[in-house]
């Protein structure tokens, strides 16, 4: 099956509030171009299954009138019936297995094409969106509920369009027969939607409750498993209040959601009750009043089974379908993530490796910033270093720099160009970010290192490795550079997995490095090697470091002091800012005692 994703993509539209479209639209637009054309075969597959199954059902009343009387009925005896009633089953087999066939490839066309469209949205979604719960919700998403609306294409959707047709054949074979009786089955069509459509809101109701805190307690225990070391040494690891909270609040809102499902389903099977009754009541009057004879009595109460049940097992599909909503739903919140626009082609980049950030004001909520004012000139090849108190909004800058989210007013420049003119692409291959957490492929050494330039030789690879100090790690592992190092880079220490982030620094050889506090929490031996690769680093490079380390302080060209209110306290170098009384002077102060602390 061959798609164009670009074409499928730009051709989706989302209305203002996708959630009240129609379910099975929403789900058309996430089809290929092929898996529309299937899914219109589909429609027209179960159209026909319905009309054949209604006609086959019609044919009995003629059929038990030639039956009774022995003369013909619309033309033909009753072995003539027989032989349209047979034919119509062998026809109806066959539609019934292409049917199955063509709804299992649309089914299969959606998990495909919806897991292709998340995964570009995921590439071109901003940075600034990945937060820390949307893992476990892209996993759920790609996996069990990818499955599920794929099996309401292939399951439900073909059954409803079948038992519909069959409803309406019915009702137009019984108003033929006897007006009456067509009038019966005509008036509890309606009657029948009205219900559902109650039953329907019902169902609404509980899911819109349930979902918020089953996708809570999902994330609190994916927090759980991940967290176990901290947790375990707060003496939480097997009584999680957290986990535990979440898990009571779901048990309390999955009970009101059972009552709400169960009042559906009442009111769904009682309305069936209540057709399938007053259709068997009218028919006995008929029958009394002899305009039905016995066997055509029996024939029509048969029929009325029927259409009752195809209207039951409409329902139950449609039912069926309302409880996958949310899972279209957050399919839609991912794939309605707009992704930060940018330029076809990136403007000119008049003086490559400098960042400038000029009336910056910027806050996670408009009304709350965290940013306000900023102005910051980084020349090419020089560090800067960033300093204030938590919160003060200094990983807020390096990542505007890397265009995580943009600005609300003013302009943030790298190679003296606003970001907002380049395209991804090229400002990623500006930059090299080596963060205080580090995340490893479940790969190997080597491969983790060259996903800093996939296309570098294996000796610019082990030059940039050694560089970092990541060669005597080679040297303990079993493997040496095939070893895995896990999901996460669980087989490394923390200080191992942060040379290895240096190392693809080096390789990637980007004009500007943003390092976020990369040696923080690292051993005197990890940050010996760390600290000799920045240096490599800076040769080169432009520097934006936001770090507590004295020598990398001291040695910055220039420090910008951030104050608490998200403004440039001051700025210059660490010989004119000590020498000045200010917020600088007292941290600096505070980091030299505490260098001198000693273990008695």
């Amino acid at each position: 099956m061959t798609t164009d994703i670009a074409t499928d993509a730009a051709a989706r539209t989302i209305t203002a509030h996708p959630s009240r479209s129609p379910l099975l639209i929403r789900m058309t637009r996430l089809l290929s171009s092929a898996g529309r054309a299937g899914m219109a075969r589909t429609v027209l597959l179960s159209s026909a299954a319905g009309l054949i199954e209604g006609a086959a059902l019609v044919s009995l009343m003629p059929a038990s009138s030639a039956l009774a009387s022995g003369e013909p009925w619309w033309g033909l005896r009753l072995p003539g019936w027989l032989i349209v009633v047979g034919v119509l089953a062998v026809v109806a087999a066959v539609v019934q297995y292409v049917l199955a066939i063509v709804g299992y490839r649309v089914a299969l066309d959606l998990m495909t094409t919806c897991g292709r469209l998340l995964g570009e949205q995921v590439a071109r979604a901003p940075l600034g969106w990945f937060r820390g719960s949307i893992a476990g919700t892209l996993a759920r998403m790609v996996s069990s509920q990818m499955l599920r609306l794929g099996e309401s294409l292939a399951h439900m959707f073909a059954p409803v369009v079948t038992n519909a047709v069959a409803v309406l054949v019915l009702t137009a074979g019984a108003f033929i027969w006897d007006w009456r009786l067509g009038s019966a089955l005509l008036v509890a069509v309606p009657v029948y939607a009205v219900l559902l459509v109650a039953a329907t809101r019902i169902l609404d109701h509980g899911r819109q409750l349930l979902e918020p805190v089953e996708e809570e307690l999902s994330d609190r225990i994916v927090e759980f498993a991940r967290c176990q070391g901290a947790l375990r040494s707060c003496g939480c690891g097997a009584d999680y209040p957290e986990l535990q909270r979440a898990n009571e609040e779901s048990r309390q809102v999955g009970a009101r959601n059972l009552w709400w499902g169960a009042l559906a389903n009442a009111l769904h099977g009682a309305m069936t009750q209540i057709v399938v009754v007053t259709l068997i009541v009218l028919t006995g009057r008929l029958a009394l009043g002899a305009a039905l004879g016995p066997l055509q009595t029996i024939a029509f109460i048969g029929i009325c089974l029927r259409f009752t049940q195809s209207l039951d097992a409409m329902s139950s599909q449609l039912l069926g379908l309302e409880e996958r909503r949310a899972m279209m739903d957050g399919v839609d919140a991912v794939l309605d993530v707009a992704p930060l626009p940018e330029p076809p082609q990136s403007a000119t980049q008049p003086t490559p490796g400098t960042i400038e950030l000029i009336g910056v004001l910027f806050g996670y909520d408009p009304a709350v910033p965290v940013l306000q004012g900023i102005d910051i000139q980084v020349p090419a090849r020089s560090t800067c270093a960033l300093v204030g108190p938590s919160g003060s909004g200094k990983t807020t800058i390096a990542r505007l720099v890397a265009r995580f989210w943009d600005v609300d007013s003013g302009e943030v420049r790298v190679g003296g160009t606003d970001v907002r003119e380049l395209t991804t692409e090229d400002l990623m291959r500006q930059l090299s970010m080596v963060f205080q957490d580090v995340y490893l492929f479940d790969d190997t050494l080597e491969a983790n290192i060259r996903v800093g330039n996939p296309q570098a030789g294996d000796a610019e690879v082990r030059r940039a490795a050694e560089a970092a100090g990541v060669g005597e790690i080679v040297d303990r592992l079993p493997h040496g550079w095939q070893t895995r190092v896990g999901e996460g880079g669980r087989a490394l220490s923390g200080g191992e997995r942060q040379r290895v982030s240096v190392a693809r620094a080096l390789l990637k050889q980007a004009p500007i490095v943003l390092l976020d506090e990369a040696t923080s929490s690292l051993d005197p031996e990890n940050e010996s090697h760390v600290v000799a690769s920045l240096e490599e680093l800076r040769a080169r490079s432009t520097m934006l470091v936001i770090a507590h380390k004295l020598d990398t302080i001291r040695s910055a060209d220039q420090i910008i002091v951030l104050g608490p209110d998200g403004r440039v306290a001051q700025r210059g170098t660490h010989d004119e800012l000590v020498e000045q009384e200010g917020q600088y002077r007292r941290f600096w102060e505070e980091r030299s005692r505490a260098a001198a602390w000693q273990l008695a």
